[in-house]
């Protein structure tokens, strides 16, 4: 009988630890920790809408981290145990072994260099244990800050989706950007 290998999002660590961050489970006692930036207009403007209430938060954390927390860290100051942000793999495709990468960072930690070290994080994982081929990455043409972010965690600009989702009432172009293992493995030499 043959040993069947087990499906790699089974592989997919329930923590990470950099030098300077925790990247683990996201809890209902994150609450406080996401409604500070998820209530922010300045934060949320590109990813999600504003959060009303810290009711609405601890629902977003039971539907969207609770109830499938597969390849879905909170990002954790390991000096503070604050959580900063999320970083996460969705539209995760074993078969052809790629996935989407997304995030959000509190703007109030931005500029010191945690969303590069979480994204190189993930990608060690995504690449090395995962052994997976592809990751992407979508973001709105006006969003800058999230396409450097793409750009210096080793992703390269594939191409741009028209009219490909609706954002605050109009539809918008999605800018694609993809890293695939023979480029990290290049990052790393």
């Amino acid at each position: 009988m043959q040993k069947r290998e087990l499906p790699s999002v089974v592989k997919i660590r329930k923590r990470i630890k950099t030098n300077r961050l925790l990247l683990r489970p996201v809890t209902l006692e994150d609450a406080m920790d996401m409604y500070e930036y998820a209530s922010d207009p300045q934060n949320a403007y590109y990813v999600f809408p504003t959060n009303k209430s810290i009711e609405e938060t601890r629902e977003n954390i039971n539907n969207i981290f609770l109830k499938n927390p597969i390849g879905k860290y909170g990002i954790e100051l390991k000096s503070t145990g604050k959580m900063i942000g999320t970083i996460y793999l969705l539209n995760i495709d074993e078969p052809n072994r790629n996935a989407e990468l997304s995030y959000v960072l509190n703007h109030n930690f931005e500029e010191q260099g945690y969303a590069i070290e979480a994204v190189r994080a993930l990608e060690n994982i995504f690449f090395r244990e995962m052994n997976f081929v592809r990751l992407y990455a979508r973001h709105t043409l006006d969003n800058r800050r999230s396409e450097s972010l793409m750009e210096r965690g080793g992703m390269v600009r594939e191409g741009i989706a028209r009219q490909e989702v609706e954002f605050r009432g109009e539809m918008v172009d999605m800018c694609y950007h993809a890293i695939v293992q023979s480029d990290y493995r290049d990052l790393l030499m």
